[in-house]
C-alpha cells in the first residue's frame, strides 16, 4: 500500500509515518522544502516536496496514492482566524480534492475532541453535536470535519476522522515539557479541585487507532474520540509528573473563576501589543487544567479494536526518557 502522510514533520504525522513504515509500508510525505526531515529521512520515508495550500503540489503528491493521512494543521492557540481557516480548511479541501481524483481507498482525517465543545464533558460521544467557541484552531477544526464529511455524504469518497485529546509523547514540544517545566520551577497551580478528568491519550496508542481507522471497513464514514481511557484526573496526572521527574508537589490552588479573569487582562494586553506568543496562562490550558474532560470511547474500541497498550503513567516514563536525551528542544513558555 503506498500511503500519504500530511504533516508527517510534526508530532503525531512523524508517528504515522514512523508506525507504517515498520509495518512495512511505503510512505510519502508532502512536505515543504524546508521542513526538517532528517528524522523521516532515516526511516526511509520518501518526500513530495509542496504545501497542501498549493494545490498543484498536493495532487502531485497524491498520484498512486492508496491511503492518505491527513494530519497537518494550524494547531497553535495563538494564530488568526484568516490564517487557521487558510490552512485548516481550505488545505484540508485541498487533500480532499485530490484524494477525490485519486480514487484513494480510504481517507483519514485527524481531527480533535475539541469540535465537541470547551466545557466539562462526561461521558460525551462521538456523534455529539459540534460546539464553536470562538477559538480559530476549534472552530476551523469543525469547519474542516464538516468539509470531510460532505465529501464522504455528497461523493462517497471513504473517509474517516480521528478525534485525540491531548496527546503526548516522544517528540512532542507542548504538553508535558509544558507541565513539566512549570512544575520544575515551582509555577504550577490547579485551578479548581484538580478533580477534573484529563482525555490524554499516549502518541503510540493514539498511532494505534489511526492505523486502524485507516484499515478497517466498519470506519468509512464514522467518526472516532480517542483517548487513554484511564480515568485519570489532572491531579493524578501531575503527581505521576512529580513522582517520574522528582519533583516537590504543588500546593496552590486557584479558583477557575479567577484564573479567566486573569486571562482575559492578559490575553486583551497580548493582542493589543500584538504579541507573537500567547500569554502565560489561556483559555486552551484552562481548559486543560479545570474542565471534565471524559469522552466516551467505546465506539472506538467496538469497530476499530481500540485498546490502549500503554498506560499514562508507561507513557510519561517514555516521555521524560526522550526530553532527557533531547532536552534542547523541550518548548519553555
Amino acid at each position: 500500500m503506498r500511503n500519504l502522510v500530511t504533516g508527517a514533520a510534526g508530532f503525531i504525522g512523524s508517528h504515522i509515518a514512523e508506525r507504517l513504515i515498520k509495518n512495512g509500508e511505503e510512505v510519502i510525505a508532502l512536505v515543504r522544502k524546508t521542513s526538517n526531515t532528517k528524522f523521516l529521512s532515516g526511516l526511509g520515508v520518501k518526500f513530495a516536496y509542496g504545501d497542501i495550500n498549493d494545490p498543484g503540489s498536493v495532487k502531485r503528491a497524491m498520484q498512486g496514492i492508496d491511503i492518505v493521512y491527513h494530519s497537518a494543521a494550524l494547531a497553535d492557540e495563538w494564530i488568526s482566524p484568516k490564517e487557521a481557516y487558510r490552512v485548516n480548511v481550505e488545505g484540508t479541501k485541498n487533500i480532499l480534492d485530490a484524494a477525490m481524483e485519486a480514487k484513494v481507498k480510504r481517507f483519514v482525517f485527524i481531527s480533535s475532541l475539541a469540535v465537541l465543545g470547551m466545557k466539562d464533558h462526561h461521558g460525551t460521544p462521538a456523534d455529539a453535536p459540534y460546539h464553536k467557541t470562538g477559538d480559530s484552531y476549534i472552530d476551523t477544526k469543525i469547519d474542516s470535519e464538516r468539509l470531510v464529511m460532505d465529501y464522504y455524504r455528497k461523493y462517497g469518497l471513504p473517509v474517516t476522522v480521528v478525534r485525540p485529546g491531548f496527546v503526548f509523547g516522544p517528540r512532542d514540544n507542548k504538553l508535558i515539557p509544558r507541565l513539566s517545566d512549570r512544575l520544575g520551577k515551582k509555577q504550577f497551580m490547579f485551578v479548581g479541585s484538580g478533580k477534573n478528568k484529563i482525555n490524554a491519550v499516549y502518541i503510540e496508542n493514539l498511532t494505534d487507532a489511526i492505523i486502524s481507522a485507516g484499515l478497517s471497513e466498519k470506519a468509512v464514514g464514522q467518526k472516532y474520540n480517542v483517548t487513554n481511557d484511564s480515568g485519570m484526573t489532572l491531579e493524578a496526572l501531575v503527581l505521576s509528573i512529580v513522582d517520574i521527574w522528582k519533583f516537590e508537589r504543588p500546593k496552590k490552588h486557584i479558583p477557575k473563576f479567577m484564573a479567566y479573569l486573569v486571562c482575559n487582562v492578559l490575553t486583551a494586553m497580548a493582542r493589543l501589543a500584538k504579541a507573537k506568543e500567547p500569554p502565560y496562562i489561556t483559555r486552551t490550558r484552562i481548559k486543560f487544567l479545570s474542565l471534565n474532560l471524559d469522552f466516551d470511547i467505546d465506539k472506538t474500541k467496538k469497530d476499530l479494536g481500540y485498546s490502549p497498550r500503554v498506560s499514562i503513567e508507561e507513557g510519561l516514563r517514555r516521555t521524560k526518557d526522550w526530553m532527557d536525551k533531547n532536552a534542547s528542544r523541550a518548548v519553555r513558555n
